[in-house]
């Protein structure tokens, strides 16, 4: 997961928003300084200072000083002591608590550690500051910064890098920070562990020699391992397996000093040696064996039996049927027998320790290895505490951690519940959105898995939460239309709608400039007036449903259009994150003024600036375009010209080894829906012909997995969804079959998707990566008339399944975002797609279109269907006609 949904999910109980501001103590300069003549900003964390006369260059030598929460305060007076009166701009970490988030755990490792920035203006003042520096605070214990060459003993650390931030977008649409080349080229500023400085820069001297007398990065005298294999990185160390010196594979978990702190204080070599003690005296049955605990070059490793087997983790996803296409009953009756013995494995495991006087601390899927004979290990004790401790737990990993924060024994015991629960529903993380989510899990587990009512009230009592105080009758009602889920009838459908616009309605805020509802963390920082994340796509949804569109939260949206229109900074320009969806947007809704002053600056840019996805880039604003030809065609020139570029491109991608990456919204396919369109516009065969080429290229990133369903490999995993994932695919194969109808593959590659489309269960509901996105293809699938009845059997129970994730908020009913650790509202992740899924299932059930000049749902992805020679739509098995 992205650390970021982490960071912005602490900022609220219930959504993703920025971190509020900080209640430490903000840190201060040298007293001894006179500041004003310094210029003094603040962005985010840091607080900068530079003399007024003074201008930085764009990139160059800089010097890191590491500090922790401990040394801040001395090592920013001596510091900013110094280049005060050497004149010498730097900045620092505004106050004690942003030093102990640089130091997390889960902070990035390309960042940790750093404190303070020094800015040199050449390579003589970088040594001079080096060595006084050095004088001033060498030695100070400090986290070393991986992406620095270490000065001497540190806390100094050296880098070359952007003195003024520098951004671009990658092949892939997103943006990145890069460094200038002599010759003006971009490349990416990587921060990655190790001193990379790039190939065009000299690396001075007296720095060369400071790389020599370091070392050259290999194996450390007295280090008995080999065959050292990378298992996780985090910014307490790495965790590795190695082969000991009898040939015995072990595992390594390494510790940095002063680095991965947790909440508590704690850095990692204290936590390691706390987690060595503890499973020793916890040694035997289900507890993972010690080796030995040594320390090399000042970093600690402990060294433990390497276990044979899996995460329990991996062996829920591998093993359960409800995200297999071809599972039958009898499958579902295997892994239930399975599940509920490693179920009572890991509470005998747990018992056993609670039994010898500990607690584990961290319990989840993530700390139980199974082995190949199903005897189950845990793993991990850092957190482990005397079972007579009842302190709150200050972290944990999400959807094992009461909502209550109950201690001890007692939080193992919610944990085991949890795990329980989640080899059959793996939502517990839902339980502290809306506590009153318990009954539905539990009924989707007998259910499915046709357990027993008494096992299942063994988990009720842990998992319980005392309810909210008090609700409405308002609330009740939302309470009412979730329980009942009727997707059956149109007043049904009609109730399920006004709770998630009431849901929408109340969460709006309008007095903040920011943000208008809550979304995914991508809103941040100027993303949230866009279609994907933004206010356009909240309004969008609520006008396309006909549920009414508040006249404020236009105002607000037509603020900050007017707002980038004013600003000659460069701004986003993409269908879903910029300029050409609010271009949309304001067409549809009769702006004609907006959208022709915004399509007049889209214009303006330079194509070969943007990149090749359809989120961002060339293919969403050429899709604006070919919108637009009606009332314009002078567009088709533009429209042809970034056709142009995207052949171009492809055929270079075609022609070398890079693998970025695949889908819809980020790879190769929208490329080839903006081709496919501008063929049915042109009837030039160039364009089908990128429009196949382009499909093609992301086809061949896919899988047909073990059940027959064609999914996108990621490298990592295989998906099925809309945004990225065989789905969004899919959605342009059966497009091309408009245009093909003999194309057997395309037919085959409906089919594929049709098979991923058909689980029982999807992790998140939303449209870009959930259930929402498979229910809009699955629709488009019968619209174009390539849709099999398993098809539309698998859009029904779709529909019906969206109450799984259905939560209780206020007066109405809400989704989770991304991660479903928090509440969204916006349309690529939350309630507002969800809405335009069930009116797209509405519209199914009555045979009609869902598209119109005000409800094309997923914005330029669902055009009017053209008529097909494919053949006609499959008969309807809709549960509501």
């Amino acid at each position: 997961m992205d650390p970021s949904y982490a960071k912005f999910a602490r900022a609220h109980p219930l959504f993703y928003d920025v971190p509020g501001p900080s209640r430490a103590a903000p840190l201060a300069p040298a007293e001894e300084i006179d500041w004003t003549g310094w210029v003094r900003a603040e962005n985010e964390v840091w607080v900068s200072w530079r003399p007024a006369d003074t201008t930085l260059p764009p990139q160059g030598w800089k010097i890191h000083v590491a500090a922790t929460p401990e040394t801040i305060d001395r090592l920013l007076r001596e510091v900013s002591a110094y280049c005060g009166a050497q004149e010498i701009p730097f900045k620092h970490l505004r106050d004690r608590e942003a030093v102990r988030m640089q130091n997390a755990k889960d902070a990035s490792r390309g960042a940790a550690g750093k404190a303070l920035t020094v800015y040199p203006r050449d390579d003589e003042q970088l040594h001079r500051v080096l060595l006084d520096l050095d004088a001033r605070v060498g030695g100070t214990p400090a986290p070393y910064v991986l992406s620095d060459l270490r000065w001497k003993d540190g806390p100094l650390f050296v880098r070359y890098g952007a003195f003024i931030p520098d951004w671009t977008r990658d092949d892939d649409g997103r943006l990145i920070p890069v460094l200038r080349a002599p010759d003006g080229t971009a490349h990416e500023d990587r921060r990655d562990a190790g001193f990379m400085p790039p190939p065009w820069v000299a690396v001075p001297g007296f720095l060369q020699e400071q790389q020599r007398l370091l070392g050259d990065g290999s194996r450390p005298e007295g280090f008995a391992y080999q065959d050292i294999r990378p298992l996780h990185y985090s910014n307490a160390g790495g965790v590795y397996t190695a082969v000991d010196g009898t040939g015995n594979r072990v595992v390594l978990k390494e510790a940095r000093p002063h680095a991965g702190l947790t909440p508590d204080g704690r850095d990692a070599v204290t936590r390691l040696h706390h987690e060595a003690a503890q499973l020793r005296a916890l040694a035997g049955p289900g507890v993972v064996p010690v080796r030995e605990v040594f320390e090399l070059d000042g970093h600690h490793f402990l060294v433990l039996e390497h276990v044979e087997g899996q995460s329990l983790n991996q062996q829920m996803t591998a093993r359960t049927p409800t995200i297999r296409a071809d599972a039958s009953p009898g499958d579902y009756l295997v892994y239930r027998q399975w599940a509920l013995a490693i179920a009572g494995e890991v509470d005998a495991a747990i018992r056993r320790v609670h039994a010898a006087g500990s607690t584990h601390g961290d319990l989840h899927p993530g700390n139980v290895l199974v082995t190949p004979d199903d005897r189950v290990v845990l793993i991990d004790f850092e957190l482990s505490r005397p079972a007579g401790d009842n302190a709150r737990p200050e972290f944990g990993a999400a959807g094992y951690v009461a909502p209550d924060r109950r201690g001890g024994v007692d939080a193992d015991l919610y944990a085991l519940a949890c795990i329980k629960l989640a080899l059959f529903c793996p939502l517990t993380v839902l339980l502290p959105l809306d506590p009153a989510k318990l009954d539905e899990l539990l009924s989707y587990a007998r259910e499915r898995f046709a357990l027993d009512d008494a096992w299942l009230d063994e988990l009720r009592g842990p998992l319980t939460t005392p309810p909210p105080r008090g609700s409405s009758r308002l609330a009740q009602d939302a309470d009412a239309v979730l329980r009942a889920w009727d997707v059956t009838s149109d007043d049904g459908m009609l109730g399920i709608q006004v709770m998630i616009g009431r849901s929408l309605g109340a969460s709006a805020d309008f007095s903040r400039a920011d943000r208008a509802w809550p979304g995914d963390p991508a809103q941040f920082p100027d993303n949230a007036a866009g279609l994907a994340h933004g206010a356009a796509g909240v309004l969008h949804a609520l006008d396309a449903c006909d549920l009414g569109v508040d006249p404020i939260g236009v105002m607000w949206l037509n603020a900050a259009i007017d707002e980038q229109l004013a600003d000659d900074a460069p701004a986003r320009l993409g269908l879903y994150d910029g300029l050409a969806g609010l271009a949309w947007w304001a067409r549809q809704r009769g702006d004609d003024c907006r959208a022709d002053a915004l399509l007049t600056r889209i214009r303006a840019a330079e194509p070969e600036e943007l990149g090749d996805d359809l989120y961002a880039g060339l293919p969403g604003v050429g899709l604006l375009y070919l919108s637009e030809l009606a009332r314009d065609a002078r567009l088709l020139g533009p429209a042809r010209r970034i056709a142009r570029i995207l052949r171009r491109r492809r055929d270079a991608a075609a022609s070398g080894d890079k693998r970025g990456r695949a889908g819809l919204m980020w790879g190769a396919t929208g490329t080839a829906l903006f081709a496919l369109r501008l063929f049915e516009v042109t009837r030039d065969a160039e364009h089908l012909h990128l429009a196949i080429d382009a499909l093609d290229a992301d086809l061949a990133r896919c899988r047909t997995a073990p059940d027959g369903s064609l999914q996108l490999d990621d490298g990592r995993r295989l998906l099925p969804y809309l945004a990225e994932g065989s789905a969004g695919i899919g959605l342009v194969a059966a497009r091309l079959l408009c245009h093909l109808p003999d194309s057997d593959r395309y037919r085959e590659v409906v089919a594929g998707v049709t098979a991923a489309a058909s689980t029982d269960f999807t992790m998140e509901p939303g449209l870009f990566r959930g259930r929402a996105g498979l229910i809009h293809v699955l629709v488009a699938f019968d619209r174009l008339g390539v849709a099999s009845p398993r098809a539309l059997d698998a859009l029904d129970e779709h529909v019906r399944a969206l109450r799984l994730h259905a939560l209780r908020h206020g007066v109405g009913i809400a989704f989770p975002g991304s991660h479903l650790l928090r509440l969204s509202f916006d349309l690529a992740t939350g309630s507002a797609g969800v809405l335009t899924a069930l009116q797209a299932y509405s519209a199914h059930c009555e045979g009609a279109s869902p598209v119109g000049p005000a409800s094309d749902l997923i914005p330029l992805l669902l055009p009017d269907p053209v008529p097909s020679p494919a053949r006609e739509p499959a008969p309807r098995t809709a549960v509501r006609r």
